[in-house]
């Protein structure tokens, strides 16, 4: 993944950058493999002894299932030589007495007893090596969904922001699935494949140097015809392991907004967009079967066999073999149907799984651009006092996708969000930032929570920059609530004490509920604190929301608390109660406000006024509206203002004042 800063990629950056700046998740990604088989068989290889013990009960559990057609050859070559024995003699025993002299001789009694001790001793070992497969499968596609897990949640906020999630729940999903299956049996059975063609192919040498000729001749066609099926059966499966996240995402994304459908009628449409996508699935899956359905491999060996049982009668007539061999080959040869369909199973599953691999791999390997050093320190008794020294940020479109729907690591530069921006907060003070639409006000607050890292510039806490302290010692002295409120779909108690490392009564829940104006409108409900909201809380309003979200805020108890546009759907009552509580809970709180209601920023120690990514002014609200044409311009319709006074460059980077 391409990413532009400070004009180095993160592409060259990571071939740059010395190992000893990244943490130990950072290296862990970093030394996975490029290749997706690998990366997968370092995943199964990860439980050794019962990865090795699969191998090798499967070659044990094939080497007692091919012993048998050889002792079934002895046997029938002692049943014959019995039967000719008493022929010499002239004696030609009815078929009872025959049957009934097999039990008096040793040595047919041992083939007999050899061969069903064998089977079961194949059988038992068939049914450990069935569990231990199927362990070694399940854990593997634990630690892969954990892993994966894991990456994405380490991910920077430019990830998250050009990624679908219905692709993630996919990969998370199917993906990871498809994996399970192609170890357990696929394990197994390319083990047993491999090997019991091994095996037939040496035994038939063995007995008949001839036939074995027949088999090599034989053997490039069916090579071909495995090869050939799994060349066309890969992207065929790739295909649809694409169109299944796609459907998923769709459906995802439909359901996630099922309410702007049904607000704008739009059902008939989404059905079609959901159809026309399910269609496509479906006859990718067609396509696929179609392929499936022309494996030759089983006809190639079918031909083989035939010819191998003619020459088998035609050696034992002329006196090249004996009827025991001939039973040997060809009942090795017919060990081989099995291994066969086998393949055609096994490698429809592999493609499956390398498929789900790919994918997973691909996002796992995608950097992200938020590093955290492995000497970071942790940020304690933090006061609250924030510094940004000429901070320059720019947003990127990543991942923009070609033609042939491969995705592809392309940098596109979109705007300038932030230059240069300059200004301090000391501990305890309010923060008001308000300008128009897209001027940068959020980005200046996601920088400080480190959601991006700025391109040039530093912000401080403390003295510290930011990136020189752990991310997560740093986001836990971060308190944040923004305009879109995002709640669980659990209960308003455990949504209000989200995120707090440690038991929470049900007094401080109370407590804080009651400071956000949350308290009466939660008790209206008829199980109180342990309502079920929903899917992102859709069973509340706007504002019941955000007075959840700031009681959630409150009990985290940050040091500094950002709060974007917290209080757009408070109406003005509920508001003034708000910073009543915020007056008292704030005390040695830096607080950072996104707002344009009057009320909010007359609160407000500074405020800065952003226009096209700069800060145009900054100061109280009396300095500002003596100073600044476009704070004097949000306000002139609702106050009387004073004349315009001029105001130089060092001043406004003084903070405003005279």
């Amino acid at each position: 993944m391409l990413f532009e800063v400070d004009n180095i990629t993160v592409t060259e950056r990571k071939t740059t950058q010395q190992d000893t700046t990244l943490t130990k998740q950072q290296k862990e990604i970093r030394d996975i493999p490029d290749s997706h088989i690998k990366w997968l068989i370092q995943q199964i290889f990860k439980q050794k002894f019962s990865t090795i013990y699969v191998i090798v009960a499967s070659i044990l559990s094939i080497c007692l299932n091919m012993t048998r057609p050889i002792l079934m050859g002895f046997l029938f070559d002692k049943l014959d030589y019995w039967y000719d024995y008493h022929a010499e003699f002239g004696i030609d025993p009815p078929l009872t007495l025959y049957l009934s002299k097999i039990w008096l001789n040793g040595e047919i009694v041992i083939y007999m007893s050899l061969i069903l001790i064998l089977g079961i001793i194949a059988f038992t070992i068939n049914i450990s090596l069935g569990i231990l497969n199927e362990r070694v499968a399940q854990r593997t596609e634990r630690d892969i969904r954990n892993d994966f897990f894991a990456s994405v949640q380490s991910k920077s906020m430019a990830f998250h922001n050009t990624t679908k999630v219905g692709e993630l729940m996919s990969q998370a999903t199917f993906d990871v699935r498809m994996i399970n299956v192609t170890i357990s049996p696929g394990l197994r059975m390319i083990t047993q494949a491999f090997l019991t063609a091994s095996i037939a192919i040496s035994l038939t040498f063995y007995y008949s140097w001839k036939i074995g000729l027949v088999l090599i001749a034989m053997l490039p066609f069916y090579i071909w015809a495995v090869r050939n099926y799994s060349r066309n059966i890969k992207p065929l499966t790739e295909k649809v392991q694409t169109q299944f996240g796609i459907s998923n995402a769709l459906l995802l994304e439909n359901v996630s907004g099922i309410r702007v459908v049904r607000a704008f009628t739009a059902e008939k449409y989404e059905y079609k967009r959901f159809s026309k996508e399910i269609d496509t699935l479906r006859d990718d899956i067609i396509n696929r079967g179609k392929r499936q359905a022309l494996y030759l491999a089983p006809l190639v060996l079918s031909i083989t066999i035939s010819i191998s049982l003619g020459l088998s009668v035609l050696f034992i007539r002329q006196g090249q073999m004996t009827v025991g061999n001939a039973i040997a080959i060809n009942g090795s040869l017919i060990q081989l149907y099995e291994p066969t369909f086998m393949l055609s199973w096994v490698v429809y599953l592999t493609n499956m799984g390398l498929a789900g691999a790919k994918r997973i791999l691909g996002t796992m390997k995608e950097e992200t651009i938020i590093l955290e050093k492995p000497d970071a320190k942790e940020v304690e008794n933090v006061t609250g006092k924030v510094e940004y020294h000429n901070v320059s940020f720019s947003y990127h479109k990543l991942r923009k996708k070609a033609d042939n729907n491969k995705i592809k690591e392309k940098m596109k530069k979109v705007r300038n969000t932030l230059q240069e921006i300059t200004f301090s907060a000391e501990p305890g003070e309010i923060i008001a930032i308000l300008g128009p639409t897209g001027c940068g006000k959020s980005t200046i607050t996601k920088l400080l929570a480190r959601m991006y890292d700025p391109d040039s510039g530093e912000i401080l806490i403390d003295g510290n920059n930011i990136k020189d302290v752990t991310i997560e010692s740093l986001r836990k002295n971060i308190g944040v609530i923004e305009q879109d409120v995002f709640l669980f779909s659990t209960t308003i108690k455990e949504n209000i004490a989200y995120g707090v490392n440690r038991d929470v009564s049900d007094e401080e829940v109370i407590e804080f509920a009651k400071a956000a104006q949350a308290h009466e409108f939660i008790l209206s409900f008829d199980d109180g604190y342990d309502t079920l909201i929903g899917e992102r809380g859709v069973t509340l309003s706007g504002g019941q929301k955000q007075r959840i979200a700031i009681a959630r805020a409150f009990l985290a108890d940050p040091r500094i608390l950002i709060l974007d546009d917290s209080a757009s759907a408070i109406d003005a009552e509920t508001e003034e109660k708000i910073q009543i509580a915020m007056d008292n809970l704030l005390q040695n709180r830096t607080v950072f406000i996104i707002t344009h209601r009057l009320s909010t920023i007359k609160r407000a120690n500074k405020i800065i006024v952003m226009r096209k990514g700069q800060i145009v002014s900054q100061g109280s609200h009396n300095q500002l509206l003596k100073t600044s044409e476009d704070y004097r311009r949000v306000f002139g319709r609702h106050l009387d203002l004073p004349p315009i006074e001029a105001i130089t460059t060092e001043e406004l980077a003084a903070g405003g004042t005279k």
